[in-house]
């Protein structure tokens, strides 16, 4: 089995690594300066407990049997083209960006919706940094899928419902990339001066969910996503909020625009859209 993952970051670069780690047959492919570097001289995985150094491809070739996206939103339109180039009908396109938008750009190919929690980073052009356990995988159910990862060592649902489990991821990626971004604060800080404002913000997405008939048990996963957020590390940053640091586009439209009209959210939405 062969596999293409687009985006060399905390989440494309870790899952690469431990793809080569377990022996599969895996091409990671970025930016032309990323991959000459990568090819030469490999890709470094600092995990929690473990650190380890792979040999990766990147060099495009012929069709894939899974193609993971692990691209930022706004850098989808600029990879559908590879897409196509190295996709045919049988070949499983599975997408772990972060919010619900970008599905309807990519109904043309094989798609199985997925998400994934993780707290990683680019620390450097081939060093990927995990700083905490989490990590969970869910992808919609699929043999060729669950045959891929059968052959590693990560945590990962085959899910039945998968709509129902985006959007669980939703609520927690788009609550906390809101608030520490507009806060400028890491998570811990968030969840232990503005707990108020997490269940009020889950509780606004989870009616939003609801009215597009996904329906979500209001009272368990406002107590499951505090509950992840205190396991995580005081100081982590989410993605977005180290975009907005770094002057970089961010994920705001993505993750917050399908929110704005809420008049609680909308707060939030339009002073990170004036600083973006």
């Amino acid at each position: 089995m062969r596999i293409l993952i687009i985006g060399a970051g905390g989440v494309g670069g870790y899952l690469a690594g431990n793809f080569a780690k377990n022996g599969i047959d895996v091409t990671l492919f970025a930016t032309p300066k990323t991959n000459k570097f990568i090819a030469k001289n490999g890709l470094q995985i600092k995990d929690v407990k473990e650190e380890y150094s792979v040999c990766v491809k990147t060099k495009l070739s012929g069709v894939y049997d899974v193609i993971i996206l692990a691209v930022k939103a706004y850098n989808l339109d600029d990879v559908l083209e590879i897409i196509k180039t190295h996709s045919d009908e049988n070949t499983i396109v599975l997408p772990l960006l972060n919010g619900v938008g970008h599905f309807e750009k990519l109904k043309k190919f094989n798609i199985k919706k997925g998400c994934i929690y993780i707290v990683s980073h680019k620390k450097d052009i081939n060093f990927i940094e995990k700083k905490s356990p989490l990590f969970y995988l869910c992808y919609e159910k699929d043999e060729k899928l669950d045959e891929l990862f059968s052959k590693t060592d990560l945590k990962v649902k085959s899910s039945e419902n998968i709509d129902v489990d985006v959007w669980k991821k939703y609520l927690f990626i788009a609550t906390f990339a809101t608030l520490t971004s507009y806060y400028k604060k890491p998570m811990g800080w968030v969840i232990e001066n503005r707990e108020y404002e997490v269940i009020e913000f889950v509780k606004r997405m989870i009616n939003l969910a609801k009215n597009l008939g996904i329906e979500l048990d209001e009272n368990r996963e406002i107590e499951k996503i505090i509950k992840q957020a205190k396991n995580i590390p005081y100081d982590s940053k989410t993605s977005m909020q180290l975009d907005f640091e770094k002057g970089n586009k961010t994920e705001l439209e993505n993750l917050v625009g399908f929110l704005k009209n809420d008049e609680f959210i909308t707060k939030y939405y339009q002073k990170l859209n004036f600083i973006d």
